[in-house]
């Protein structure tokens, strides 16, 4: 008997949340994004419940709009679900509420490399250009997964940069695991071209991140290649052994 009021107050929450969410204004999420976000909210229109907004990625100072808005709503069968909508994604993006948990589930994200410009000022400085392939499994934050289990895999294919004639540069690939404890595991490798890019680091805690890699003119082309790479490797850090040292925390 005693577990009767319990359910019902759960319920007239639950109820009072998605009233809430049904008429409370879209701008609202604007101010809730903490400043220090790598996202902003730069516009928003509809309601809590269903909408949309314009979103702009990278650090402060750094952010670049996205060009088509991302659209949101709320469901409730088989429980709370946020369905996220955009036109770089390669369907909806569902996000399932558990009582530790939230499930992400499964999707891919196409979008230009230009947007590479905005996660750091010398990748900003050589004017990427090409495709970014970003493709995700379903996961569940807030469940332990075993160390080795695949989180995030990004692809940069036809690479170019303003500096350098050189088209394409190459294609890499950019690999997230779980490590250790809280620690994800990153990789950077290159698949083909004069340009090449390696480099391991981690994200701990959600927080710290610190990688370390290189890159180099492949040592087996033509001189004019590597007379031609000189000044976009310049642009990516300091040089050592023939190598371009790539290092960001």
């Amino acid at each position: 008997m005693k577990k009767r009021p319990v359910l019902l107050a759960a319920l007239l929450v639950l109820i009072a949340c998605g009233a809430a969410l049904a008429v409370l204004p879209a701008r609202w999420i604007m101010a809730a994004v903490p400043a220090s976000w790598p996202m902003a909210v730069v516009d928003a229109s509809g309601t809590l419940w269903s909408g949309s907004a314009t979103i702009a990625l990278g650090p402060p100072g750094r952010r670049r709009s996205l060009p088509d808005a991302l659209g949101w709503r709320w469901t409730l069968l088989g429980g709370p679900k946020l369905h996220i909508a955009h036109p770089w994604l390669g369907g909806p993006l569902i996000l399932s509420a558990g009582w530790a948990e939230i499930g992400v589930s499964a999707q891919t994200l196409r979008l230009p490399a230009t947007a590479l410009g905005t996660l750091d000022a010398r990748i900003a400085a050589v004017d990427p250009g090409g495709e970014l392939s970003v493709r995700w499994p379903a996961v569940f934050i807030g469940r332990a997964r075993p160390p080795g289990t695949a989180l995030l895999d990004a692809q940069w294919r036809n690479a170019v940069s303003a500096l350098t004639p050189i088209r394409p540069l190459g294609d890499y690939e950019l690999s997230l695991k779980q490590g250790a404890g809280d620690r994800i595991d990153v990789a950077l490798s290159t698949r083909n071209g004069p340009l090449m890019l390696a480099g391991a680091g981690a994200l701990e805690g959600g927080r710290r991140f610190s990688f370390e890699g290189t890159a180099q003119a492949d040592p087996a082309a033509k001189p004019e290649i590597h007379a031609a790479l000189r000044d976009l490797l310049a642009a990516l850090g300091p040089r050592r052994n023939n190598q371009t040292l790539l290092r960001f925390h």
